[in-house]
């Protein structure tokens, strides 16, 4: 997704916070409101196999890579085969690890996913039991080391 397209829609999210709040409406958790309806206006404008592409550029462009070339390759190849397996879930789980690997709370994800809150440690244990076994079953090899 273009960078001007997703600067219109989180300016087209902060208008809606905007009018919200001018219409008096008090939010629990802002952040996870703002996010939850940013999600949604990104869901509305790609297509699946773009969400997947969008998804994959957000991890390798907020992270920090740094070191040799190597490091470089062996960090950039690691993102890779987790993002190829990850592609292997659910949207559901994606997004529940997407959420949870960019530091937002067990509280924050479930107003964000519309998930129970106190099922939330489970149902992200399940997500990463579930990335796990895709990553053994499309790279055995890397596991079975004693």
């Amino acid at each position: 997704m273009p960078t001007e397209n997703c600067a219109d829609l989180l300016q087209e999210t902060f208008l809606r916070y905007y009018l919200e709040l001018k219409k008096g409406t008090e939010f629990g958790n802002s952040r996870a409101w703002l996010y939850k309806v940013f999600l949604n206006q990104i869901r509305n404008s790609l297509s699946s196999e773009k969400n997947k592409t969008l998804q994959a550029e957000m991890i390798t462009q907020n992270e920090e890579i740094k070191g040799s070339v190597h490091d470089d390759y062996t960090v950039q190849e690691k993102q890779r085969i987790v993002m190829d397996a990850m592609n292997c879930l659910d949207e559901r789980d994606k997004e529940i690890l997407l959420l949870y690997h960019k530091g937002f709370s067990y509280n924050e994800i479930a107003g964000i996913t519309g998930t129970n809150p106190g099922s939330m440690g489970k149902t992200i244990s399940r997500a990463i039991e579930k990335l796990k076994n895709s990553l053994k079953l499309k790279y055995n090899e890397m596991f079975d080391k004693d």
